[in-house]
């Protein structure tokens, strides 16, 4: 009984010391901090607003390069175009299809 007592009296102190400084320190906290900042605009001046001429831009057209091509209108007497890959047979589905790339 009277080691709960004591610890019902010690918690309650501890409270309300530590109440009482937090209201301490928000109070004077408070107070300074805005002390300090009324003095530091108070002693500063307005900005004046200045007009200033920015750099114009130069707009970028089209820009025309000359290129050699060599174009035929003609038809070409002779093609030489070879495909390396050769397939026999007739191919119905795309599984026999894949079935003889598989095979060669």
């Amino acid at each position: 009984m009277e080691i709960s007592n004591t610890f019902i009296y010690v918690s309650l102190t501890l409270w309300q010391i530590g109440f009482i400084i937090g209201i301490l320190l928000r109070l004077f906290y408070r107070d300074d901090k805005k002390k300090k900042t009324k003095e530091v605009f108070t002693n500063r001046t307005t900005p004046k607003a200045v007009e200033v001429e920015l750099p114009k831009q130069k707009k970028v057209g089209h820009i025309e390069i000359e290129t050699k091509k060599n174009i035929m209108i003609q038809k070409p007497e002779k093609s030489s175009i070879k495909s390396d890959e050769v397939i026999k047979g007739k191919v119905v589905t795309q599984k026999e299809k894949l079935k003889q790339l598989r095979r060669g």
